[in-house]
């Protein structure tokens, strides 16, 4: 009984308390983005393309890129509620599922949207649950049968905390200087044997930490 009444308070203060604070929060950031030339490019051609980054990484991007109308895959167990619940404030939809649960379902919706038109989709493509940096294949997948490319952020911060949790979450303390760096888009052919996708996966999550450690780079020089 207990459990639940804090998950309801928990579900509540992320829908109503989230925004204004987050907001606040993002307004001590000093963030230099780099690259966005890549993200206009194909938002001018009106092309569908997927975003990833890396789940540790998830505060920053989701907060520049939250005028997108990017559609988010957030699971469905109750910590992707909590999520869900503090991105509808900011009006980003979301599609349930993942890797363990509904994820066969969301990917179906995912397919369709964007044959059916211009549409965006957010991956984080190591969540919900891990192993840290190993990319899954859902985001490759969708690249390759659908022809719409990753595109690819890496994440860095001047004054940070790592949470002791499976993904070392990058908690930016206020006040940081940052770096949002945008990779070249990666387009995946069709892909029919299982070896190949992976592969593919192995090239984009080399790529997703090279831009970390460019970002890095970017932030110290």
């Amino acid at each position: 009984m207990r459990k639940k009444i804090i998950q309801k308070i928990t579900l509540f203060a992320a829908h109503i308390i989230a925004k204004p604070l987050l907001l606040l929060y993002q307004a001590t950031l000093s963030v230099r983005v780099i690259h966005r030339d890549y993200l206009r490019k194909l938002l001018r051609r009106k092309e569908n393309f997927i975003i990833c980054f890396w789940h540790e990484n998830m505060f920053l991007p989701l907060l520049v890129n939250q005028d997108l109308n990017s559609h988010v895959l957030v699971s469905q167990h109750f910590d992707g509620e909590v999520i869900a619940r503090v991105l509808h404030a900011f009006g980003i939809p979301t599609i349930r599922g993942s890797s363990t649960r509904g994820g066969k379902e969301a990917y179906q919706v995912m397919k369709k949207r964007m044959k059916n038109g211009h549409f965006i989709m957010t991956f984080t493509p190591d969540g919900p649950t891990g192993p840290r940096r190993k990319m899954k294949l859902g985001a490759v997948l969708l690249a390759s049968e659908t022809g719409a490319p990753i595109l690819p952020i890496g994440v860095a911060a001047s004054r940070y905390r790592r949470l002791n949790s499976w993904d070392r979450l990058l908690l930016i303390l206020p006040g940081s200087r940052c770096v949002h760096r945008y990779g070249k888009p990666i387009y995946i052919p069709p892909v029919k044997k299982m070896d190949e996708l992976k592969e593919y996966a192995r090239k984009v999550e080399a790529v997703l930490n090279r831009l970390d450690e460019d970002a890095e780079r970017c932030l110290k020089g």
